[in-house]
C-alpha cells in the first residue's frame, strides 16, 4: 500500500493507493488526486478572499457571480438537501458559526441575523448565483465529501481498482477496505470497525469542535431549523452511493437522532448512530 496526506479543507486529507503501479504512475496519480482536492479547497474556502464563497459573502444583494463547476455543484446539492430536510441543513448557517467563533469575521463587518427557512441564492444554468438576501454561506459540511468523490475518480481516470480517500472522517473507497469510527466518548479510541466495498461513508461528531462559549455549550453541527447548536455526545455516519451526499446527510441525522429518517432510504443511504 502507498499513503499520502496533505493538509485541505481545514483537515488531513489521506489518500491510499493499494494497486501494485509503477513509481512514476503512482506519483502522477496521487498528484491528480491531491490536485483536484486543492481546487475544492482554492473555490469553496470561508478563508480565502478569493474563493467563490469569499466572493458571495461579500456581494450586494441582487449581484450575480460565475462560480466554478465544483462550487456550482456543491451548492446545487446544497439547495437540495435544504429542501428534502426541511431546513435541517443549511449553508446559510455562517453567521452562526462566525457568531459562536467558529468561522472567524472582523469586528468592523456586522454579521447577517440568520432566519431560517430563507434562500439566500439562486443557481441559473449558466454557472452564475444571484444572491438574493444578506446571508454568509459555508459549505464546510458538504465541500470535504464532495473533494473525497473529486479525487476517487481522479484515481479512476489512472485505472486504480483499489484506494481509500479520507478526508477527516470523510471517505470512499475503490475495492474493499476496512475503517474505523471514533469512539464519541473517548474519540482516542476506534469503537468500530466496518469492511466497505466501493462505498463512501461520512461521520459528524461534537468531541473535537465542542467548547463552552458564554456560558453555554456549543459545537460546529448546527441545527438550520433554529439556528442552534448541536451538543450531544454521539457520532453520526451515513453511508450513501457518494461522499458528498453522505456528508450532507449526517446533519439531517445529528439533527433528527433518526436513522430512519426516510431521507436516507430515498437516496439509497444506511446510517447509525454511535
Amino acid at each position: 500500500m502507498n499513503r499520502r496526506a496533505q493538509p485541505w479543507l481545514g483537515t488531513l486529507v489521506d489518500i491510499s493507493i493499494l494497486d501494485a503501479l509503477p513509481d512514476n504512475l503512482l506519483q502522477v496519480a496521487f498528484q491528480a488526486a491531491f490536485g483536484v482536492v486543492r481546487e475544492v479547497h482554492e473555490c469553496m474556502s470561508f478563508h480565502s478572499d478569493d474563493s467563490d464563497i469569499a466572493s458571495f459573502n461579500r456581494a450586494a444583494i441582487g449581484a450575480k457571480i460565475k462560480l466554478s463547476p465544483h462550487t456550482f455543484s456543491v451548492l446545487n446539492l446544497a439547495q437540495e438537501l435544504n429542501q428534502v430536510t426541511a431546513g435541517i441543513f443549511d449553508v446559510r448557517i455562517a453567521s452562526r458559526l462566525a457568531a459562536c467563533e467558529f468561522l472567524p469575521h472582523s469586528a468592523s463587518t456586522p454579521l447577517p441575523e440568520y432566519q431560517s427557512g430563507q434562500q439566500a441564492y439562486e443557481l441559473f444554468n449558466d454557472g452564475q448565483i444571484k444572491k438574493l438576501r444578506n446571508d454568509w454561506l459555508d459549505v464546510g459540511g458538504i465541500a470535504k465529501g464532495y473533494a473525497v468523490d473529486q479525487a476517487i475518480l481522479a484515481l479512476q481516470n489512472f485505472g486504480i481498482q483499489h484506494a481509500c480517500v479520507n478526508a477527516g472522517g470523510d471517505l470512499s473507497v475503490l475495492g474493499q477496505h476496512e475503517i474505523a469510527i471514533r469512539d464519541p466518548q473517548q474519540p482516542t479510541v476506534m469503537a468500530k470497525k466496518m469492511l466497505l466495498q466501493d462505498q463512501a461513508m461520512a461521520s459528524s461528531a461534537t468531541y473535537f469542535s465542542q467548547k463552552k462559549w458564554r456560558g453555554d455549550w456549543h459545537s460546529a453541527l448546527f441545527d438550520g431549523r433554529s439556528g442552534r447548536s448541536l451538543h450531544a455526545a454521539h457520532s453520526y455516519s451515513v453511508l450513501a452511493p457518494c461522499c458528498m451526499l453522505a456528508d450532507g446527510l449526517t446533519k439531517l441525522l445529528a439533527a433528527t437522532q433518526d436513522a430512519r429518517h426516510p431521507c436516507f432510504e430515498a437516496y439509497q443511504a444506511k446510517a447509525f448512530i454511535l
